[in-house]
């Protein structure tokens, strides 16, 4: 009873939602939205926004179809064979990565880590649809590594070191590279989410070969307390990541890859206040990068060539994506925003937001 009550609640907040919300610091502005998107999104949830049970993935229009996880979900991605199946791997420190058909909700691969690693949360895919690279931390070593799989069965091929410890997001970059967001922070299973080596972090942004796995280079920013955390790469080969500030010196959360060094976007006092220090996903949408500010509660953008633009208020935001010229990102408390970052430049921002009865979970992706 409870439980179709929440999906009727759910379907009919995205069938209803409608109207702008959560106006950013600037002047509002009208611009036409696509109704449909909130039920276009596939990412994870919670049934309650105080999380206490259960803990699903799929599409936010199709709650009734979606998959059961054993824990909350992390990174989530659409197969590039576009045959209806999806990927889901477990919030680190985690154990199961899942392959499923999203329409249905009917589990076609599992695979469940042991007692020697533990998943970080990230995947990436060759673009050929055939293999599957996730983040991992040796359990034994607390060496950071990538697992390379059968992007289909989940049969584990390979491992292969990744430059340093903690590794999160890992990015399949155009030229053949994988990026790996290096973090530095070690974290292992007895201690849950404790950060245990926040005096000597390394974090770095490191490049493998995506054939061999052999590391490339690595990138490390100016301030070792500056957690590596998440990558995007704009149409035109630009690469930049977003970051978590672990130390006293306010800095800004994103930082563009010029040569062989990491530079950090532009940023005066005021930005740096309304930023904060932890930075939960980024994305690349036109010309400009897209940092979700988590605990600030506002969606930062700068433009490709490293200048400060627009910010909006996206109370508790985590996931960020792409809609075309659009940006959509969401909340844990529910929250979903479609931006258009082009009038945000210009002095306003139309912001559409609807809320759902769900804890959404860090990261999102569109129908395809």
């Amino acid at each position: 009873m409870a439980t179709n009550l929440l999906r009727r609640r759910l379907i009919a907040t995205l069938a209803g939602a409608a109207g702008v919300a959560g106006v950013p610091l600037r002047a509002r502005a009208a611009a036409p939205v696509d109704a449909r998107i909130d039920s276009r999104l596939l990412t994870c949830w919670s049934d309650t926004p105080d999380r206490p049970s259960a803990f699903q993935a799929g599409l936010l229009g199709a709650p009734a179809r979606a998959l059961a996880l054993p824990a909350r979900g992390h990174d989530i991605a659409w197969h590039p064979a576009r045959d209806g199946s999806a990927l889901v791997v477990a919030r680190r420190p985690g154990t199961f990565l899942v392959r499923w058909h999203v329409a249905t909700g009917r589990e076609i691969a599992r695979f469940e880590a042991d007692d020697e690693f533990r998943f970080e949360g990230h995947l990436a895919f060759r673009p050929d649809g055939r293999v599957l690279y996730a983040t991992e931390t040796d359990l034994i070593t607390g060496d950071g590594r990538i697992g390379v799989f059968d992007a289909l069965s989940l049969e584990r091929l390979a491992t292969w070191p990744c430059g340093g410890i903690g590794p999160h997001a890992v990015e399949w970059l155009a030229d053949g590279r994988l990026a790996v967001a290096v973090g530095g922070i070690l974290t292992l299973p007895e201690t849950g989410r404790v950060k245990r080596n926040l005096g000597d972090m390394d974090p770095s942004l490191s490049f493998l070969d995506g054939t061999s796995g052999r590391l490339v280079s690595q990138h490390r920013p100016a301030d070792p307390f500056m957690s590596v955390r998440h990558i995007a790469q704009t149409a035109s080969g630009d690469i930049a990541v977003s970051m978590q500030n672990e130390g006293q010196v306010a800095r800004p959360l994103f930082a563009l890859l010029r040569g062989k060094q990491l530079v950090y976007g532009e940023a005066d006092p005021g930005l740096l206040e309304r930023c904060g220090r932890y930075a939960g996903d980024i994305v690349s949408v036109g010309e400009y990068f897209a940092v979700s500010c988590t605990m600030a509660g506002v969606t930062a953008l700068w433009v490709a060539n490293g200048r400060a633009g627009a910010l909006f208020e996206t109370n508790r935001v985590c996931a960020t994506t792409s809609h075309g010229a659009r940006l959509v990102v969401t909340g844990d408390g529910g929250d979903v925003w479609e931006i258009d970052p082009e009038v945000g430049a210009k002095g306003g921002s139309a912001i559409r937001h609807s809320r759902l009865p769900l804890a959404l979970d860090n990261h999102a992706s569109l129908l395809i």
